[in-house]
C-alpha cells in the first residue's frame, strides 16, 4: 500500500502555496513539520481530494485519486484543523451521521461508534450537545469521526490541539497501534507528539518538502549544534540577544541553565548535548519562536 503524490503544486492567485512535492507514503505515522504558512494545510486538502492540484497527479496504490472517486473517500479519513456540525447534533447523533455519509451500515455504525466512544473516553457525553463540549473533547469527536471508517489512508491536521496531557498520552497509542498497516499523516504544533508516533517525517518550507526521514535521520542534521550551559539569570536578556535559545530552566543559586544553538559553544563551559526534534525546527526555521519554553525534558510546542 502507497500513496505517491507527484509533483503537486496549488497556486492561490499570485501565491504559492505547494510548489512541486512529491512524496511516498507508505504504512505507519508520518509527521508534517514546517513553520506556519509553509503548505501543510494545503497539501493535505489535496491528499483529502477537497482541493484540487494546478498541477501533479495523487496516486493511491497506482491509481489517481481523481478516478477512484467514491472508492478513494470509502477507505479515507479525514480531521481538519476545524470540522463543522449542526448546533443541534449531539455526540452520538452526530457520528451516526457521518458513519451513514460513509456508508456505514446500522450495524456496523452501532459497533464503531460504541468501540470509539469508549476507546476516546466520550461515553459519559454521548449524549451531551457538542457545541456544549470543551475544545478538547471537540477534537476527540474529530478524531472519532475520522476514524469511523476504518481507514486504510488518514490525514490528521492538529488532531492534539486542546487535548490535555493525559489525553494526547492516550490518542498517541490508538494512533500508534492503528498505524500498523495504515497511512497515518499528521500535522501538529506539539513536537513531542511527533517524537513518539512518526515512523518518518517530512519537513515543509515555502511550499517545498526539503527533508524527509525518521527522527533519528534527521535530528543529525543538527548534531553537534546543540549546547547546554549555566548563566547568572540577569544575564538571559544580553545572551537573548545573540543566540537562539530554546529552553531555560532555572538552577539553584540565581543561575539559569540555558539550551541552545550554535555552531560552537557562546557559554562558558557548556557542554554539546543530544538534538531533539524542536531543536532541529528552530535550526531549519530561525525566524520561528517556540511558544513555551518550559526547561529540559517539557513540553515545548512550535510551528509544525
Amino acid at each position: 500500500m502507497e500513496l505517491e503524490i507527484r509533483n503537486i503544486s496549488k497556486y492561490y492567485k499570485d501565491k504559492k502555496a505547494v510548489d512541486q512535492v512529491s512524496l511516498t507514503l507508505t504504512p505507519g505515522v508520518w509527521g508534517l513539520l514546517g513553520a506556519n504558512g509553509a503548505g501543510k494545510t494545503s497539501l493535505m486538502r489535496m491528499i483529502a481530494g477537497i482541493v484540487q492540484p494546478t498541477s501533479g497527479e495523487i496516486f493511491y496504490d497506482g491509481l489517481p485519486i481523481t478516478m477512484l472517486k467514491g472508492k478513494y473517500r470509502e477507505i479515507f479519513g479525514y480531521l481538519p484543523q476545524e470540522f463543522g456540525f449542526y448546533p443541534e447534533f449531539t455526540v452520538k447523533s452526530y457520528l451516526e451521521y457521518v458513519a451513514s455519509l460513509k456508508g456505514l451500515s446500522r450495524v456496523e455504525s452501532k459497533k464503531k461508534i460504541a468501540e470509539l466512544l469508549e476507546r476516546l473516553t466520550l461515553s459519559e457525553v454521548k449524549n451531551k450537545k457538542i457545541v456544549k463540549l470543551s475544545g478538547g473533547m471537540k477534537r476527540r469527536v474529530g478524531i472519532a469521526q475520522a476514524l469511523l471508517n476504518d481507514p486504510k489512508v488518514l490525514i490528521l491536521d492538529e488532531p492534539t490541539s486542546g487535548l490535555d496531557p493525559g489525553e494526547r498520552i492516550r490518542f498517541r497509542n490508538l494512533l500508534s497501534e492503528f498505524a500498523n498497516d495504515r497511512i497515518v499523516l499528521i500535522s501538529t504544533h506539539i513536537v513531542s507528539d511527533v517524537e513518539y508516533m512518526a515512523t518518518q517525517n517530512a519537513i515543509m518550507k515555502e511550499g517545498h518538502i526539503i527533508e524527509t526521514g525518521s527522527t533519528e535521520e534527521l535530528i543529525c542534521l543538527v548534531e553537534g549544534k546543540v549546547w547546554s550551559g549555566v548563566i547568572p539569570a540577569q544575564e538571559i536578556a544580553s545572551y537573548e540577544k545573540g543566540m537562539r535559545i530554546v529552553n531555560l530552566r532555572n538552577e539553584d543559586y540565581g543561575m539559569v541553565s540555558v539550551r541552545y544553538l550554535a555552531d560552537g559553544p557562546q557559554i562558558p563551559d557548556s557542554k554539546s548535548v543530544p538534538p531533539k526534534l524542536e531543536d532541529l525546527y528552530l535550526w531549519l526555521f530561525p525566524q520561528e519562536d517556540c511558544m513555551e519554553r518550559n526547561g529540559e525534558g517539557g513540553e515545548v510546542e512550535c510551528g509544525f
